[in-house]
């Protein structure tokens, strides 16, 4: 018998606003040019937005033996696979670039795998943007573990606060540059609210009729509050508007995308299905497109224009789609998902 996915009372809002997230990621990560105030604006709050519907998706589960077996392949071995995939281009980019070669150098990007893409003396980052992984990884972890205890929930809120005030801080003063550390650090409080809204029913799961009228005006403050960030100084400032930017722009998405729930494409669920593909992969596209355009046109520092990110970001997701396609039919493995007769 074939292996399928069987998928029952899916939330297609849920769909579009996956979809949505992983492309604004995909957006976020080519270069564009400086001054773009559409890709700042964006950077706000698209890994926040990322990890928020990580979270609302997020089951309330303890940590056990079954919790870290299902946590093994819906994450572990996707995030190990994707890197061992990334590899041979990592090398052969790294021989390009690095005409003294030492064997060690070889060896560093598969300890900073095993490190969760943190650089250090002995370890590099290998395929770097499944730092988002790894943390999710970290995150599901110590939710599950949290509620196993009593106060697991006050831990969670106190982490939750430690963690918004470090990220603060550190952006302010740049003290820390670790990217999965200050990553974790800026999402975490969003994985959590997400979580806390599915299950508190603070947000509806059902589309409601103030939606439209929500999605303009949180669209609209968050660009209000974001603009004032631009001309703004101090670390409350920049803190409270950093909060604010993202809590109204995952407001306005995910009231969008309660608007398109009654639109249903079998695209938009297939690549719903496959963001962990696009997670995994875009970053070789990008990688291959930037140095064969700087070899062909003599540019030595790549930025592209407002269009053309949105283009590439378009065609990326085009090129990753059939790998999806194949993954879901026979390696969902590389979903995250289990074989199933």
């Amino acid at each position: 018998m074939n292996n399928t996915i069987v998928i029952a009372n899916r939330l297609h809002w849920i769909d579009w606003a996956k979809v949505i997230a992983i492309s604004l990621v995909v957006f976020g990560h080519i270069p564009e040019e400086k001054g773009s105030l559409f890709i700042h604006y964006v950077y706000q709050f698209h890994t926040p937005l990322f990890f928020f519907i990580s979270g609302y998706l997020t089951k309330k589960e303890v940590f056990c033996g079954p919790t870290l077996k299902k946590y093994w392949h819906t994450l572990i071995i996707p995030y190990f696979c994707y890197n061992l995939i990334f590899y041979p281009y990592w090398v052969a980019r790294y021989i390009i670039e690095h005409p003294h070669l030492e064997w060690f150098d070889f060896i560093k990007p598969l300890l900073g795998t095993l490190l969760l893409q943190f650089k250090t003396p002995i370890s590099e980052s290998l395929n770097g943007v499944t730092w988002f992984v790894a943390t999710l990884i970290v995150m599901k972890i110590i939710l599950s573990i949290c509620n196993k205890y009593k106060y697991g929930s006050l831990f969670m809120i106190l982490l939750v606060i430690t963690t918004a005030l470090f990220y603060i801080a550190n952006e302010f003063y740049m003290f820390y540059i670790n990217l999965p550390f200050v990553g974790f650090m800026r999402c975490f409080p969003f994985f959590y609210l997400g979580h806390i809204c599915r299950h508190k029913k603070i947000v509806s799961e059902k589309p409601q009729r103030y939606d439209l009228v929500l999605c303009i005006a949180c669209f609209f403050i968050s660009y209000i509050i974001f603009s004032y960030k631009m001309t703004s100084s101090g670390m409350l400032n920049y803190g409270l508007c950093f909060w604010g930017i993202c809590i109204s722009a995952i407001t306005g998405i995910i009231s969008f995308c309660k608007l398109m729930d009654k639109v249903h494409l079998t695209i938009i669920d297939n690549i719903s299905i496959g963001t962990i593909v696009i997670m995994g992969l875009h970053w070789i596209l990008i990688g291959i497109t930037n140095y064969t355009i700087s070899k062909s046109f003599h540019i030595s520092d790549i930025a592209y224009p407002l269009w053309g990110a949105v283009l590439l970001t378009l065609i990326f997701i085009v090129i990753i789609y059939p790998i999806i396609l194949l993954f879901k039919n026979k390696y969902p493995f590389m979903l995250g998902k289990r074989t199933s007769k």
